[in-house]
């Protein structure tokens, strides 16, 4: 029985020393993301948005806000790194949307009042090789301010 206990104590002692050994845990997307140059919509990421919301209409509504698409991904990780590899003034705005029962990331940059102030954007970022294609943002969906 003795030797029990102590072989039980001894094991108890390797695993408390060999827990301290572990690797800390890296902070959640949504903290890294805070210190990046991107956001991630999280309520996006649990009920995407209908593609059709962000497609020109002609003529747009009145009360209409625009935005800037700069890319289109398959997986999360690649609009990340799309985001973290672009030299922008503001946080890009990472949202989930779904078309044809397919999910996509929409990398976004900031929101324009009329669709002049996006195109004047768009040729800025083309002079920097980026390419940006003229959305429609959903009322819905708040881009966070940065």
């Amino acid at each position: 029985m003795r030797k029990f206990f102590f072989a039980f104590l001894v094991l108890l002692l390797v695993g408390i020393g060999l827990s301290l050994l572990l690797p800390k845990p890296q902070p959640s997307s949504q903290y890294l993301s805070q210190q990046t140059n991107y956001t991630i919509s999280q309520d996006s990421l649990f009920a995407p948005l209908p593609m059709t919301e962000f497609l020109l209409i002609t003529p747009p509504p009145n009360d209409v806000v625009f935005t800037l698409r700069l890319g289109l991904y398959s997986q999360l990780q690649q609009a990340v790194n799309a985001a973290e590899s672009m030299d922008l003034s503001s946080k890009a705005f990472i949202v989930k949307v779904v078309d044809n029962n397919r999910e996509w990331y929409l990398l976004l940059l900031n929101q324009y009042p009329t669709a002049e102030k996006a195109e004047q954007q768009k040729r800025v970022l083309e002079n920097q090789k980026i390419s940006a294609t003229l959305m429609l943002l959903p009322k819905d969906l708040k881009m966070s301010k940065s």
